[in-house]
């Protein structure tokens, strides 16, 4: 009978075998074999409560509950797990579990993420979240927001060392290094020994991939986040940065690191003082140029902010291998110029030349700088050409348009969110902001907001810049899922005025916010769209929207743009982070809507 049974209910929701093991997390054959009648889970086991949550799951999403609830006779008005008592009396034909666990699991993804972790060694450590935020200097909101899988810290940082310092030293003092060892899964010699412990610990916490690849994202849209309204001031003044000797010097040939730091520092000091308007940068060695000389990185940082903001263009194409470090290397320090819209950046795919080296700084009309050397010797015997004959400067710039010819886009910046990058292919989409967005807002309150609302200069687009979303929101409804991710409010914030819709300077009111909530609701009928309420917001003032092909992140307090990322890497980034924060908070749609009528 519950052969039967379960491949009829499948049929109804129109699941398969491969739609089941992946809700499960399980391989395909273990299904198939309960499918074909081989394997009878016993009822009221794990296995069986498994199928039960997965076959709720899939019709919650797939718009099907409706249809269970008519083939086995169950009540609307139950709850979530009401409904999945009754979808398990019906496959048994009624019997009664021999052995029902007090709690079915609501959730069926792994355990082993840093939010768990971190939180099992504070609870361990007996510290709140005050307390330990107190004793690192932070806001006990971040400690809040590590706990929850929101955020997670940057590796190899100076707050990573102390997070393990604290944690080890408190534990010790309270002879619990055994209990951590446990929780660790080692042995607790390895954390007695004061070498090692550090290096253990350590790599526990922050050095597994979903760490790596969640510290990412959190640090690129911090950084982001934390721009300021005005541009990145230079640290070093032009008369310090371009000295006059290399300004004046007139050589064709430059020799190793100093002599092409001398030519970089006459290049760019030259084109400021010309106020030329373009710039071609490509270089495929290692930086250690740049890097290495901290007084040559001060000074090569001012000039290329000069540029920046005496109108210079840049166009810069980054040779990148596949790996996130390589990738955040190349664009975290030219990031804060990006609001600037001074900056257009492209990479190459493919595998570096292993044996030669080039760089090619161009500016048309004036000058280039080319070197094409050997691998691992061009600190030392690298040799770099000064090019200002019109003839040569042409014959470089056509090898720099056969490099871009070959290139892909690494990052463009908007003044809004470029939705129609969006809607080139049909994709699911997931949306993460500091409250429900504009997206699930209806159109008649958007438009009582704007009409009384007192807005800041910055907000005039405000009314556009909806009417555009709605659009793009639309489309995504009939071409595949929309996944909105955004904390409730408290009602002290509510009652208070601290809820700020995206992009507008008033904050809602509580009426407002019923409605736009009553507005989520409804939408929860439409089988493409879910809404996962987080506990607190993942970034504050940053909105996320990612696609399998893009991913914007947008600014919503001034200065207002958009950054597009556009490196298949990053795209898998962002959306892995997403996902682990949708399993992290999803909830099915009835017992969403019994919190979502709370507001209403």
């Amino acid at each position: 009978m519950f052969t039967e049974r379960l491949n009829k209910i499948m049929k109804i929701i129109g699941a398969k075998p491969t739609d089941i093991a992946g809700i499960i997390g399980c391989d395909r054959s273990a299904v198939d074999r309960i499918c074909k009648g081989s394997r009878v889970p016993k009822n009221g086991g794990n296995s069986a409560l498994r199928f039960v949550f997965a076959i709720y799951s899939f019709a919650d999403e797939h718009g099907k509950t409706k249809e269970v609830l008519n083939e086995i006779g169950c009540p609307a008005a139950f709850s979530a797990e009401q409904i999945k008592g009754e979808i398990l009396r019906w496959l048994y034909d009624g019997e009664e579990p021999k052995k029902v666990p007090k709690e079915a699991p609501a959730a069926l993804h792994s355990h082993d993420k840093f939010g768990h972790r971190f939180s099992a060694v504070l609870e361990l450590a007996e510290f709140s979240n005050v307390r330990f935020g107190k004793l690192l200097n932070i806001d006990p909101s971040y400690i809040s927001r590590f706990r929850n899988g929101l955020r997670t810290p940057v590796s190899n940082s100076k707050l990573t060392e102390e997070m393990c310092r604290v944690l080890y030293s408190r534990l010790k003092e309270q002879n619990r290094l055994s209990n951590l060892a446990r929780l660790m899964n080692i042995s607790p010699d390895n954390l007695l020994d004061d070498t090692n412990w550090e290096k253990e610990l350590y790599a526990w916490l922050f050095l597994s991939e979903d760490n790596m690849v969640s510290s990412f994202v959190v640090g690129m849209v911090d950084q982001i986040g934390s721009f300021s309204a005005d541009i990145i001031k230079s640290p070093l003044p032009f008369e310090m940065a371009a000295d006059k000797t290399a300004l004046s010097d007139n050589q064709p040939l430059y020799h190793g690191m100093r002599g092409l730091q001398t030519a970089v520092i006459r290049f760019l000091g030259t084109v400021i003082e010309r106020k030329e308007k373009d710039l071609y940068l490509f270089s495929d060695q290692n930086i250690d140029w740049i890097t290495a000389d901290k007084s040559f990185q001060i000074k090569w940082m001012s000039l290329m902010i000069q540029c920046v903001t005496s109108g210079v263009k840049i166009h810069i194409i980054h040779n990148i291998e596949r790996n996130l470090a390589e990738i955040g290397e190349a664009i975290q320090s030219w990031l804060p110029l990006y609001p600037s819209g001074q900056i257009e950046s492209f990479y190459l795919d493919g595998q570096k030349n292993t044996n030669f080296s080039t760089t090619l700084f161009l500016c048309p009309g004036y000058a280039c700088i080319y070197g094409n050397n050997v691998v691992g010797a061009e600190n030392e015997s690298g040799n770099y050409l000064y090019e200002t004959e019109p003839e040569r400067i042409n014959l470089h710039r056509q090898l720099f348009d056969t490099l871009l010819g070959k290139a892909h886009r690494l990052i463009r910046v908007c003044k809004t969110a470029d939705f129609y990058q969006f809607e080139k292919t049909s994709s699911d989409i997931t949306v993460l902001s500091s409250c429900p967005t504009a997206f699930s807002m209806p159109e008649n309150l958007f438009s009582e907001y704007f009409n009384r609302s007192e807005f800041k200069a910055e907000d005039s687009d405000a009314h556009e810049i909806y009417k555009q979303m709605k659009r793009f929101f639309d489309k995504s409804l009939l071409s595949g899922h929309f996944h909105e991710c955004a904390p409730l409010p408290s009602d002290e914030d509510l009652f208070n005025g601290k809820i700020y819709p995206e992009f507008l300077s008033t904050p809602y009111s509580p009426q407002e916010f019923t409605e736009h909530t009553k507005n989520i609701i409804s939408l929860l009928d439409h089988t493409t769209y879910r809404f996962y309420p987080l506990p607190e917001p993942s970034f504050l003032d940053v909105q996320l929207i990612i696609s399998e092909k893009s991913v914007a992140v947008s600014r919503l307090k001034a200065p207002f743009f958009t950054i597009f990322l556009e490196h298949p890497l990053l795209f898998r980034a962002f959306a892995e982070y997403a996902d682990s924060v949708k399993k992290l908070y999803s909830q099915d749609k009835e017992t969403l809507k019994r919190k979502l009528e709370g507001y209403c």
